[in-house]
């Protein structure tokens, strides 16, 4: 069946839509469209290329995921060199750097330099022909890169056409443009909780799991990552220079007007002066970015000024990069132990000689798994380099083998549980051992009950770390349906407790018998089951029987529940012990209130976004109660956004919202609607 000249044009007309979005959502933060209706928009554009092949071009939207494995990466010379920079470590660094632009350039004024964040990410060349994405490149040695076309085509801040619309209707020919791939920093966290979880190897960083990512043989594992991309460099096209801008900053905003997406912290300043003034804002607000950075780069911003400079055999002497303080220490390792998580994996601890890192004293050091200790070849009594870098877990990141005189024999992989003494295993292909014995492990049913009385799941105060591990210990709880068991005389003359603190423990516990019905989902501590997916499946089962009694199929259904989840939710609700625990939880007493659903609620239907602190509620528990009110809570500001709630100290939401006129309630304001 050949395609008609309407199905060309709908083709045409989705292709175009899909792009203008993405272009909006990835590079503006400004989508104007739900998930699901671009979702619609994709799967027809899918369905109309099946059915008509010879439609199918290779800057399509949907060619983003889906290529073969490849065999190797082959290579690719860049149009012109990529270089790196020279660094400034100090206010005298960036202050001689001015200096010698002036020199070479023979001037007095102050010069114009376009200043950006520095990102911790993945040097890539982009190549475009005819508007199109031809061929993409790691740096490589600068002069060759590897091939990851397939790859980039995966990451949806890549357009595979540019765009052209009324300010934009000249593309070159061939445009070579250079960014930095990274992964924000929530993501790696959750990508290496995930990996952990999985037993497997976690990443060592933000740039390591973004390296790993992109340098895929296999294209779908690179897609199924949240890889991103900043767009910083203009490598060379066949326009004439009259036809491009003449420096560095209106070109990237003819890049982001192409689509291309550029870091929104780049800015032009005037003067030496400024240029500090620059750093220091941007090392204030580092922190707070949702991605690592490890300083900011300055380049003369001038085109012609640019070439005027030249470059040294590696570097151009037009731009130098600003360093940050080291977040660094050198210390000794006393010991290293073997800690137990609440799945059983096993992670090696080093336990340090106190040290002061970036302005924290950093006591202990996540080893990760086996793997790592035996890369590091890292043993007690070493010498070694921490590294701790925003709220990124402190590291061990090598051995000093010119202090670490007398070492001591390698570290042994324990072969038994160091809790509960049970025999551990490895899966294949993965880097944790495991115990298996679940909650007949000590360390394991202290994991465990730590998160079902945490805050968010059963909110039982006074049960913390220490408690939970002397009531395991003087065997008072052996489960997590012992603590419903608990009397006032079982704990009274225990270290620690009086007849108030008995007393208030046991009222506490009382409590939480009457919660809600995703709270103790949560509570559970099944894979993969956060609060909002605990929140999701109480609205759509309305009681843990349903729950408990539903298929993988029908969870596979409900929105924002994909096949991983779904299997572990159905597999929780198969296992014995887990069906007996939750009957005996009902049995003590736990009274489970379904969530209310109000969709008369002013709330209803609006797109809200928060930001701030709040004295009455946590961010949690707003969001939970504008969610059973039929709003859907989004994490940015756009054009769809109904509401802002703002709390005390509210982030970067509040100007954009301004902005766009979108009204904006205060916590009081919210709690009148609310009620």
């Amino acid at each position: 069946m050949k395609p008609k000249k309407a199905d060309q044009l709908q083709v045409e007309k989705l292709s175009t839509l899909i792009r203008t979005h993405s272009y909006k959502y990835h590079v503006l933060d400004e989508p104007e469209i739900e998930d699901s209706e671009y979702d619609v928009l994709f799967q027809e554009l899918l369905s109309l290329e099946e059915r008509f092949p010879e439609l199918l071009s290779k800057s399509s939207p949907t060619q983003r995921v889906g290529s073969k494995p490849l065999s190797g990466f082959k290579k690719i010379s860049h149009g012109s060199q990529m270089l790196s920079l020279d660094n400034a470590f100090s206010i005298k660094d960036l202050e001689d750097f001015d200096k010698r632009v002036k020199e070479r350039l023979a001037i007095e004024e102050d010069v114009e330099y376009c200043c950006e964040p520095k990102l911790d990410g993945v040097a890539v060349n982009l190549f475009y022909k005819n508007g199109a994405l031809d061929k993409a490149a790691t740096r490589g040695d600068g002069t060759v890169g590897e091939d990851i076309t397939h790859n980039i085509k995966t990451l949806p801040a890549v357009p595979l056409e540019l765009l052209r619309n009324k300010e934009v209707t000249t593309i070159p020919t061939s445009l070579e443009v250079r960014g930095e791939v990274f992964i924000e920093s929530s993501e790696f966290k959750k990508i290496n909780k995930k990996l952990e979880e999985e037993a497997k190897k976690p990443f060592a960083n933000p740039r390591n799991a973004a390296a790993g990512s992109l340098r895929q043989l296999d294209p779908k594992i690179t897609a199924s990552r949240p890889l991103k991309l900043f767009i910083h460099g203009y490598g060379g096209s066949d326009s004439p220079l009259e036809e491009i801008p003449n420096n560095q900053f209106e070109m990237l905003q003819l890049f982001k007007k192409w689509g291309l997406p550029i870091n929104p912290e780049t800015e032009t300043v005037s003067g030496i002066k400024s240029c500090i003034e620059y750093f220091s804002k941007i090392e204030s607000k580092r922190n707070a970015l949702p991605y690592e950075i490890d300083g900011v780069v300055y380049k003369v911003n001038n085109f012609n000024l640019q070439q005027r400079m030249g470059k040294v055999t590696r570097a151009p002497r037009w731009a130098v990069a600003r360093k940050f303080p080291a977040e660094t220490g050198k210390t000794v390792i006393n010991s290293i132990s073997f800690q137990v998580g609440r799945l059983g994996s096993i992670t090696p601890v080093a336990d340090l000689e106190p040290v002061k890192v970036g302005g924290v004293t950093i006591s202990n050091a996540s080893l990760h798994n086996f793997d790592e200790i035996d890369r590091l070849d890292v043993r007690e009594g070493d010498v070694v380099i921490i590294k701790r870098a925003g709220d990124v877990i402190p590291q061990v990141t090598k051995v000093d083998l010119k202090d670490s005189v007398k070492r001591k024999p390698k570290i042994k992989q324990p072969k038994t549980c160091p809790s509960c003494n049970g025999e551990l295993f490895r899966d294949e292909g993965a880097a944790a051992l495991r115990c298996l014995k679940g909650q007949e492990c000590p360390a394991q049913l202290v994991e465990v009950i730590k998160h079902f009385v945490s805050r968010n799941a059963m909110n039982i105060d006074g049960l913390g770390d220490k408690i939970i591990r002397l009531f395991i210990e003087k065997k008072i709880i052996k489960s997590v349906s012992d603590l419903y068991k608990i009397k006032e005389e079982d704990i009274i003359s225990l270290e620690g407790f009086g007849p108030k603190s008995s007393s208030n423990l046991i009222e506490s516990i009382k409590t939480s018998k009457d919660t809600s019905l995703q709270r103790f989902i949560y509570a559970l501590g099944i894979r993969e089951v956060g609060e909002a997916t605990a929140l999701n499946l109480a609205i759509n089962f309305n009681g843990i029987k349903r729950l408990m009694e539903v298929s993988k199929e029908d969870l596979i259904e409900i929105n924002d529940i994909g096949p991983v989840a779904a299997g572990f939710i159905h597999d929780y609700f198969s296992d014995k012990n887990s069906i007996e625990l939750v009957n005996e939880l009902i049995l003590l007493g736990l009274k489970l209130s379904p969530p209310q659903t109000d969709n008369s609620s002013k709330f209803s239907g609006k797109t809200i976004v928060i930001t701030g602190s709040f004295t009455s509620f946590s961010r949690n528990e707003l969001k939970e109660q504008l969610i059973v009110r039929g709003a859907k809570v989004t994490s940015s500001i756009s054009t769809k956004t109904d509401f802002l709630i703002s709390g005390e100290k509210p982030g970067s939401k509040l100007s954009k919202a301004e902005e766009l006129n979108i009204k904006t309630l205060n916590e009081q304001e919210v709690i009148d609607l609310l009620n």
